[in-house]
C-alpha cells in the first residue's frame, strides 16, 4: 500500500514538475550601455524574486524566466530598466546612463568612496561620458563646462596644446601656482605633458574641488585636484578586442570682421595720405585709379589667408585588448593621434602611445598591480610672437596688392641660382611662408608613466599598501635657420645657418606607504588611513647653439663650424609627507571625514620647511532618516567642510637660499651673486570653507547639486618688487626678492542641474548644465600698496580690487566737433589727450581678465540607437584686451598693415557721430594707453555635436562583432559673441608670455594660434 502512495505521490510531483517547467522559458541576449558598447557583470533579475543573473564580458546573458514575468536590468550608474517576459526568447537591454549614480564610486587618489557617504565637493567623469565629449589631444580641453566651478580656457588652437584649468577660481598671484594638481595612476604629471596621455586609455576622471579631499595632498592641493586612472581588465573574462577610428579636416574659425581687400587698401592709403597720413610711399598714393600700375597691383591680388592657411587633417586609431581569469585581469592599448593642423608647409601633431596594466594575486594575503604607459609626440612649432615671423599676424598685416613671389618687369615670377621661385619680403621685409620652410622647429616628448603597487591583507581589518610610480618626460626641441634661409640671409646677409638643440630630462618619483583599518559593524562603517610618502622631482637640462651649417641638409650639431653657447643645468625638490585620513558613517546617514597630513618640502628656509594641512567635514542623508517621507525626493544630502591646504609653486626651487652664478672674466672665471637669500620664506596656505546641497527628485529624473564656497589665500607667494637702485635683479632678469605678500580671496556660488525630459525604453531626452558664480578679490598686500605684475600687460593688483583687473585710461568716444579722441582724467573730467591732467590717469573700473560667470549645457537624445547630442559651453563677466582690432583699426597709424574694412568709418565731419577718431589726431590719441579695445569677452559656443547610431545586437548576431557604433561629429560650429575676433581667449602671443609664465589668460589678444572648427567621422567596434 506505501509503495502503491509513494508512486502515485511520485507521478502527481512529476507532473507538477512538467507544467512548471513547461510555462518556464531561457531568455538570452545582450546589456550594452548607450553607446553600444556590452557591460560586463550587469544584473538580470526576475522580479519580485531572488532568482537571476550576471552578463558575462560581452554582456551576453542567460536567464530562465515565465512568460508573463518582469526581467530587471541594472548596472552601477545606469538606469535600471525593466522588460516583461513576452513570447520572445531573445531580450536585448540598452541602459542609459544615470547621472547621479555616475558618481557613486569616487577616486580620490588615496581611496575610493561611495558616492552616498561621500562629504566633499566632488565631480567625477566616467569613460562613457568621456566617449561622448569633443575629442582632443589634451584631456585637460576635455573639461570644459564638464563641471560646475572647473573654469578652462584653451591655451589656443595649437595641435596639443593644453589649457588652462582653475578650479574655484585664482588661488595664487604668480604664473603657474593657479593649475590644480594633475595625478596619473598615483603619479604627478605637468599640465603640459597632458598631451602625452591618449583619451581612450582613460576610465575615470574625477575632481577634487574642496578641502574634505584637497587636504589629503597637502601642500600640492591648493587649486584643486584632477584624479586620472587608466583602465583595467576584468577577472574571469574572455578576452574583448575593441577598435576605434576617427578621421575628419580641421579648418579655422571664420572671423566675424572683414579684412580690406586690394581695391580697398588702395583706397584707404589715399584717403590717409590725404588726411596728411604717413602714406605718401605707398602704392595708393604711387598709382592712380586706372593706371597700369593701379591694374597690375589688383590682378596680382593674394589671399594671404588662402595661401598661409590650409584645412588640416585629423586622425585617431586606437585598439585595445582587455580581459582575466580568477586571478589576473590585463589592459593592453597601442594609440595613433595626427593632428596637421592648419598652418600650410608643417605637419603639426602626432603621438604614438602604448599602455599595459595588470592586476595579479601573487598570494591570497598579496595583490600586485603595475600600470605603464609611454608616450611619444612630436610637434612643429610655429613662431608664436607678436611680430611677422607669426603666420596669423601675417595673415592679417599682409596687404592684398602684396605677392608670394618677386615678379620681373615681364611679369614673370623671379628665381634664385637654384630655380626656385624667390620670396617677396612685402612691406615687413620677411616672407613669413618661405621662412616656414627655412626655419623649422620641432618638439619631440618622451613621457612614460609607470606605478606598482602591492596591497597587503594583514587580517580582516588591517591592509598595508605600498606603491611606487614615476613620470619621466624627455623633452626636445630643435630649433633650425637653415643656411641661406629667409631669417639667416636677414640676420647674416650670407648662408651661415643657426640651430639650437634644447634637451629637458625631468624625473618624478614618489613613493607611497599607506597602513589601513576597516571597520564594518552594525551600520557603523569606519575607514583609517596613515600615510608616509616621500617624492622627489629632478630636471636636468642640455642646450647648445652653433652657427655656420654647411648645407641645409646637416642639421647635427657635429656639422657645425662655431659653437656659440652651450650649457647644462639641474635642479632637485623633494618633499616628505605623513597623514592620517578618516572616513566614517552611521547606516550612511550620518557621515563624518577628517584629516591631517604634514609636509616637508626643500624649497623653503630653514625653518618654514614643514606645514601641517587639515580638514573636517560633516554630512547628513535626510533622505534616509525615517521621518522623511516624501516620495518626490529619493536622495537628500547635506555636506559641509572645512579645512587648509598648502601651494609651492610660482617660485624657484633654491629661492630661499643665497646663490652665485658664474661667468667668465680675463684671465679666468668669476663669481657673482645671483639671488638675495630669504630664509623666512614659506607656504602659501589656502583655507576653504564649503556648504553643498545633493539631490535626486521624481525617480531619479531631476538631478541636482548646489555649492557655496569661501577660498581664502595668506602669505602669497610673489616675487616682491625692490627698487631698481636696490640692485637686487636675478640672472633672468627678475627684480625684487622671492617671498609671502599678502592675502586675496574666492568666494562662489556653484550648480549642476540635469533631467530627463522624456525617459521611455525606446525614446530618452536630457538636458543639463552647470554654472559658477565667481567674485575675487585682493585682500591684502604688503604696505597697501599696488604691485605690477611680470609676464603681464595692464594687469594690476590693488587692496579691495578684483584679481587680474585690468588699470587703464578711461577712452570716453569721439568729440563730434573736431573728430579729436575724449579721455577721462584721474578727476572724472573728459580731456583731449595732449590735455589730461599731469600724473596717473589710469584707473580701475572693476573690468577683469577673468570671468564671473561661467559652465555649460547640453541636450541628449536617444531614439532606437540612434544619439544626437550637443554640448555648449558660455563664459561671462572678463575683459579682453583687444590688441589685435587695435592694430586693425589703427586710425592710419599702422597704414603699411592691411587694416580691417571697418577702419573706414572714421571722422569725416563736424556731427559724425559713433565713428572712429579721425586720423589727424592719431599719433598723438595713441600715445594714451586707454581701455579704447578693452571688450566684454562674452560668448556662447557650440563646444560639441554628434550624431551617432549603435547597430542592435540582432544586427550582427551572424558577423564576428560584439558591438558597432559609428558617428559624426562637429567641434565650434557655432559662436555667438559681440567680441571683435574670437572671445575665447587664453595665450596672447606665446612667446611673449609663454604659457607657463601667464598670469592673468585671456587678459589680451596678440595672434596666437587661432581655435579651429573640425568635423569628423568615426566607429567604435568590439570584437
Amino acid at each position: 500500500m506505501r509503495t502503491k502512495f509513494s508512486g502515485i505521490l511520485t507521478l502527481i510531483l512529476a507532473l507538477v514538475v512538467q507544467l512548471t517547467f513547461a510555462q518556464q522559458k531561457t531568455i538570452t541576449g545582450t546589456v550594452t550601455d548607450d553607446t553600444g558598447l556590452p557591460l560586463p557583470g550587469a544584473n538580470v533579475i526576475v522580479k519580485g524574486t531572488s532568482s537571476g543573473t550576471q552578463s558575462d564580458f560581452d554582456g551576453n546573458y542567460t536567464v530562465s524566466a515565465n512568460v508573463g514575468q518582469t526581467l530587471v536590468f541594472s548596472y552601477v550608474g545606469f538606469v535600471a530598466k525593466e522588460v516583461k517576459v513576452g513570447a520572445q526568447n531573445k531580450i536585448d537591454v540598452s541602459l542609459l546612463p544615470d547621472a547621479a549614480a555616475l558618481e557613486e564610486v569616487v577616486v580620490t587618489g588615496y581611496s575610493t568612496r561611495n558616492q552616498t557617504v561621500q562629504t566633499s565637493a566632488v565631480v567625477s567623469i566616467s569613460a562613457s561620458e568621456l566617449s561622448q565629449m569633443a575629442p582632443t589631444t589634451s584631456i585637460d580641453n576635455m573639461l570644459q563646462g564638464k563641471a560646475a566651478g572647473v573654469q578652462v580656457t584653451s591655451a589656443n588652437g595649437k595641435p596639443g596644446q593644453g589649457a588652462f584649468v582653475r578650479i574655484r577660481g585664482t588661488g595664487s598671484l604668480v604664473a603657474g601656482a593657479s593649475s590644480p594638481l594633475y595625478i596619473v595612476d598615483g603619479a604627478p604629471i605637468r599640465e603640459e605633458d597632458l598631451a602625452n596621455v591618449p583619451n581612450e586609455d582613460i576610465e575615470n576622471i574625477t575632481i577634487l574641488k574642496d578641502a574634505a579631499t584637497t587636504a589629503r595632498y597637502g601642500s600640492r592641493g591648493a587649486n584643486g585636484v584632477v584624479v586620472i586612472t587608466t583602465k583595467n581588465g576584468n577577472r574571469n573574462k574572455d578576452a574583448v578586442i575593441r577598435y576605434s577610428s576617427r578621421y575628419g579636416t580641421t579648418s579655422r574659425i571664420e572671423p566675424n570682421f572683414t579684412m580690406m581687400n586690394a581695391e580697398q587698401k588702395l583706397q584707404y592709403e589715399a584717403e590717409i595720405y590725404a588726411l596728411g597720413g604717413p602714406a605718401g610711399s605707398l602704392p595708393g598714393v604711387q598709382t592712380t585709379p586706372g593706371s597700369p600700375e593701379r591694374a597690375e597691383l589688383l590682378s596680382r591680388e593674394t589671399n594671404w589667408a588662402d595661401l598661409m592657411l590650409k584645412d588640416g587633417v585629423i586622425q585617431n586609431n586606437n585598439i585595445s585588448i582587455s580581459g582575466g581569469s580568477e586571478k589576473v585581469d590585463y589592459y593592453f592599448s597601442v594609440s595613433h593621434d595626427k593632428n596637421t593642423g592648419i598652418i600650410d608647409k608643417i605637419d603639426g601633431f602626432e603621438r604614438l602611445g602604448t599602455r599595459l596594466n595588470v592586476n595579479f594575486d601573487a598570494k591570497k594575503w598579496l595583490t600586485m598591480g603595475v600600470n605603464v604607459g609611454y608616450s611619444r609626440s612630436t610637434s612643429d612649432e610655429p613662431r608664436d610672437r607678436n611680430n611677422t615671423q607669426n603666420p596669423f599676424q601675417s595673415v592679417y598685416v599682409m596687404n592684398q596688392y602684396e605677392t608670394e613671389f618677386l615678379y620681373d618687369d615681364e611679369g614673370n615670377i623671379k628665381l634664385d641660382d637654384n630655380g626656385n621661385p624667390q620670396y617677396n619680403p612685402t612691406h615687413r621685409n620677411f616672407a613669413t611662408r618661405g621662412a616656414l620652410e627655412t626655419e623649422p622647429s620641432t618638439d619631440v616628448d618622451q613621457v612614460t608613466l609607470a606605478s606598482v603597487d602591492a596591497l597587503v591583507k594583514l587580517s580582516k581589518n588591517w591592509t598595508y599598501g605600498f606603491t611606487t610610480s614615476i613620470n619621466h618626460g624627455l623633452i626636445r626641441r630643435e630649433s633650425y635657420s637653415k643656411p641661406g634661409g629667409i631669417l639667416d640671409i636677414i640676420l647674416n646677409n650670407a648662408a651661415v645657418g643657426n640651430k639650437f638643440d634644447d634637451q629637458q630630462d625631468r624625473l618624478d618619483l614618489t613613493i607611497s606607504n599607506r597602513l589601513n583599518y576597516t571597520l564594518n559593524s552594525n551600520n557603523h562603517h569606519l575607514n583609517v588611513l596613515g600615510l608616509y610618502e616621500y617624492n622627489l622631482n629632478e630636471f636636468y637640462r642640455t642646450f647648445v647653439r652653433s652657427t655656420g651649417f654647411p648645407s641645409p641638409l646637416l642639421s647635427t650639431q657635429t656639422s657645425a663650424a662655431d659653437l656659440n653657447n652651450g650649457f647644462t643645468n639641474r635642479s632637485r625638490l623633494t618633499l616628505v609627507s605623513y597623514g592620517v585620513f578618516a572616513d566614517y558613517d552611521y547606516k550612511e546617514k550620518y557621515l563624518a571625514s577628517a584629516s591631517v597630513r604634514r609636509d616637508g618640502s626643500s624649497n623653503f628656509g630653514k625653518d618654514y620647511q614643514f606645514g601641517t594641512f587639515w580638514s573636517g567635514s560633516l554630512g547628513w542623508n535626510i533622505a534616509k532618516e525615517d521621518f522623511f517621507g516624501v516620495d518626490a525626493i529619493n536622495d537628500l544630502k547635506l555636506r559641509a567642510a572645512y579645512g587648509s591646504v598648502g601651494n609651492r609653486n610660482g617660485i624657484k626651487r633654491y629661492d630661499s637660499q643665497a646663490t652665485n652664478a658664474f661667468g667668465s672674466y680675463p684671465g679666468g672665471s668669476s663669481s657673482y651673486p645671483a639671488t638675495v637669500a630669504n630664509p623666512d620664506l614659506k607656504w602659501e596656505t589656502t583655507t576653504t570653507a564649503n556648504v553643498g546641497l545633493e539631490f535626486n527628485l521624481f525617480n531619479k529624473r531631476v538631478r541636482g547639486v548646489t555649492d557655496y564656497f569661501v577660498r581664502n589665500t595668506t602669505d602669497l607667494l610673489f616675487n616682491i618688487p625692490t627698487a631698481w637702485e636696490a640692485g637686487i635683479i636675478d640672472p633672468d632678469g627678475r627684480r625684487g626678492v622671492p617671498g609671502n605678500l599678502g592675502e586675496i580671496q574666492n568666494k562662489g556660488l556653484e550648480i549642476s542641474l540635469q533631467g530627463d525630459i522624456v525617459r521611455t525604453s525606446n525614446f530618452t531626452w536630457t538636458l543639463g548644465g552647470n554654472i559658477i558664480f565667481l567674485d575675487t578679490e585682493i585682500i591684502e598686500l604688503p604696505d597697501g600698496e599696488d604691485v605690477t605684475p611680470a609676464d603681464a600687460y595692464n594687469i594690476r593688483f590693488s587692496e579691495g580690487r578684483k584679481i587680474n583687473e585690468h588699470y587703464l585710461v578711461r577712452y570716453a568716444g569721439v568729440d563730434a566737433g573736431t573728430g579729436k579722441s575724449l579721455f577721462l582724467g584721474a578727476d572724472g573730467n573728459t580731456y583731449f589727450a595732449e590735455d589730461l591732467p599731469e600724473g596717473e590717469n589710469r584707473v580701475f573700473q572693476g573690468k577683469s581678465a577673468l570671468a564671473d560667470k561661467e559652465g555649460g549645457f547640453f541636450t541628449n537624445l536617444s531614439y532606437k540607437g540612434f544619439g544626437l547630442r550637443a554640448d555648449f559651453v558660455f563664459k561671462a563677466g572678463n575683459w579682453i584686451n583687444n590688441f589685435v582690432r587695435s592694430n586693425a583699426e589703427s586710425d592710419g597709424q599702422a597704414i603699411d598693415d592691411n587694416q580691417a574694412v571697418t577702419a573706414f568709418n572714421y571722422w569725416q565731419q563736424p556731427g559724425d557721430t559713433n565713428v572712429m577718431p579721425s586720423p589727424i589726431y592719431a599719433a598723438v590719441d595713441q600715445t594714451v594707453n586707454s581701455d579704447r579695445f578693452l571688450e566684454k569677452g562674452d560668448y556662447i559656443r557650440m563646444r560639441n555635436v554628434t550624431l551617432s547610431y549603435n547597430f542592435p545586437s540582432e544586427y550582427l548576431e551572424k558577423t564576428p562583432l560584439q558591438s558597432l557604433r559609428i558617428y559624426a561629429q562637429g567641434q565650434n560650429l557655432m559662436t555667438f559673441t559681440k567680441f571683435w575676433g574670437d572671445p575665447e581667449v587664453g595665450l596672447s602671443s606665446g612667446e611673449t608670455v609663454a604659457f607657463g609664465d601667464a598670469v592673468a589668460p585671456g587678459e589680451a589678444t596678440l595672434y596666437s594660434y587661432p581655435n579651429v572648427k573640425s568635423f569628423q567621422f568615426g566607429l567604435d567596434v568590439s570584437f
